[in-house]
């Protein structure tokens, strides 16, 4: 009798090895499905538009440097060559209103698609005197000149500059022009102006329109830098500001970031969007949620100078040498991008030589419009409880022959297992299908009254079929429940799995196993 126990017992674990390696390899068909979504995610941002990223506008002003030799019969054949760099003025104060309308229905592959929004980006910018004398002396002071040593041998400290002011230009970088369906409506102290694509680029690595300062906009910007208290127009004012307003259309896939510039920055986000998932080197200081979508702001002074100082910094590298790269990644948590970032800040803030600049990596944040309802990692969390329910359904079974004397086969054990399989077989395609929830209820309602039905002659009776059905049905409503409270699933599932044991031993503590038949 302990002989036919033991090997009752012995099939039982077999067979709940052989699903354990079943659920191994259904795992990888989650896997490939989950990368395939993916890479048509990535399929759309090549042929469409890529995720954005947006640096706050700034005035660039070209500047013409032409070193001086120290001897004139070496000036023939050893004097460095002029070579330009780019002055930056950023902002004293700016305010950023995004209003975003996020969408699942724009881009779609079949049955897959990418999540994209199309929205108002508004930008309230006002350039004090103070902040253009600053920008103008600190790029002064760290403008580079060409790196060879023949010319460092005969190039003497003293050197002649031109600032082209009258190519002064309000840059607005966008990472990808593509989602900028009209280019966007600029109004500068009431005068209303069209951006342009720049016919000639002169910012390494950027992507960005341009907008041609007034003329009387550039006077009051050399009146500010100079610190003139007034000019030959009697109606230029060293003291008055300038007061730019960017009204930018955009569109773009998964994520939106913002690199904040200037004195005062803040960010203002409003979507429709219920499920965002706040990216970059700053959490936003206020947020909120509502059935309408969710509202944020940010406001970081630390990481806006340090994008001042690193972007002035590699503008102002001798003949466009530096670039700057500004792009939205689709993969946002990747943890080799947040630590690129964080050698950003701390080179932006003085604690690493900026002698030869090469390339920079800005510090951002933003949203990323994250799926709310993800059904790969849906359906990998609830498989994790599938081992677990075969034992207990299987468990359920040998009380069943142990307490009520009821005889049941080892194929009868394998055709309820791969019954229960089939839920997850079922769950995955029906959840690409239609929601989560329900593709749950109707692959939990398929197996649950198939095996109930099954386990009616299998059992030998109504009751115990029912009983049966009731505890299978059970664990799959307490299972989804557990999935559903993600703070707390793995509390619960501890404690659930408490209780199921504390329930078997509970039952079977009378029985004498060594007199079972």
């Amino acid at each position: 009798m302990q002989k036919t126990l033991f090997i009752k017992l012995t099939v039982i674990a077999s067979l709940c090895v052989l699903f354990a390696i079943g659920l191994t390899m259904f795992s990888s068909v989650i896997t490939e499905r989950q990368y395939y979504a993916e890479s048509v995610v990535r399929e759309i941002a090549d042929q469409h538009v890529n995720p954005q990223e947006i640096i706050t506008p700034f005035i660039a002003i070209p500047v013409t440097t032409t070193p001086e030799c120290t001897s004139a019969a070496n000036k023939a054949n050893k004097c460095a060559p002029p070579f330009t760099t780019i002055d930056t003025v950023f902002a004293a104060q700016s305010l950023a209103t995004q209003n975003l309308d996020v969408s699942t229905d724009t881009y779609q592959r079949g049955i897959y698609h990418a999540t994209s929004y199309n929205g108002d980006i508004s930008f309230k910018q006002s350039y004090k005197p103070q902040t253009a004398i600053e920008s103008i002396e600190t790029a002064d002071v760290q403008t580079d000149m060409p790196d060879t040593t023949a010319v460092r041998d005969t190039i003497a400290t003293a050197k002649q500059t031109i600032t082209h002011w009258e190519q002064a230009k309000l840059i607005i970088p966008v990472s990808d022009l593509r989602g900028v369906p009209t280019l966007p409506t600029v109004t500068i102290d009431k005068q209303t102006l069209k951006a342009t694509y720049p016919s000639v680029s002169v910012l390494n690595g950027l992507s960005y329109v341009e907008v041609a300062l007034p003329q009387n906009t550039v006077t009051q910007l050399k009146a500010n830098a100079t610190a003139l208290p007034h000019t030959a127009n009697s109606n230029i004012n060293a003291n008055q500001a300038i007061d730019i307003t960017i009204d930018l259309p955009l569109v773009g896939i998964s994520n939106l970031n913002t690199v904040p510039t200037g004195s005062n920055f803040e960010l203002s986000m409003q979507s429709n969007w219920h499920a965002p998932n706040f990216i970059g080197k700053a959490l936003p200081n206020t947020k909120d949620f509502s059935a309408e979508g969710f509202t944020a702001n940010w406001q970081n002074q630390y990481l806006t100078v340090a994008n001042n100082q690193y972007l002035s910094q590699c503008l102002n590298t001798a003949n466009n040498s530096c670039t700057v790269d500004s792009r939205a990644r689709l993969d946002s948590g990747n943890p080799a991008d947040y630590e690129a970032a964080a050698v950003v800040v701390q080179e932006a803030a003085g604690s690493t030589n900026h002698g030869n600049l090469n390339s920079v990596r800005l510090n951002s944040f933003g949203v990323s419009f994250a799926e709310p309802n993800d059904v790969y990692l849906q359906t990998e969390r609830t498989m994790k409880y599938a081992l677990l329910l075969i034992l207990i359904s299987f468990g359920t079974f040998f009380l069943f022959e142990v307490i009520k004397s009821s005889r049941i086969h080892p194929i009868q054990y394998l055709l309820v297992g791969c019954a229960l399989l089939t839920f997850y077989v079922l769950l995955l395609p029906l959840a690409e299908q239609i929601a989560f929830w329900q593709a749950y209820a109707i692959a939990g309602s398929s197996c649950v009254g198939l095996i109930g039905w099954y386990t009616y002659y299998v059992l030998g009776g109504v009751k115990r079929a029912v009983i049966f059905t009731a505890i299978l049905a059970g664990l799959y409503a307490a299972f989804y429940g557990i999935l559903t409270t993600e703070d707390l699933n793995l509390l619960l599932g501890a404690v659930f799995c408490f209780i199921l044991l504390a329930c078997v031993m509970v039952m079977t503590r009378k029985i004498d196993w060594y007199k079972i038949a």
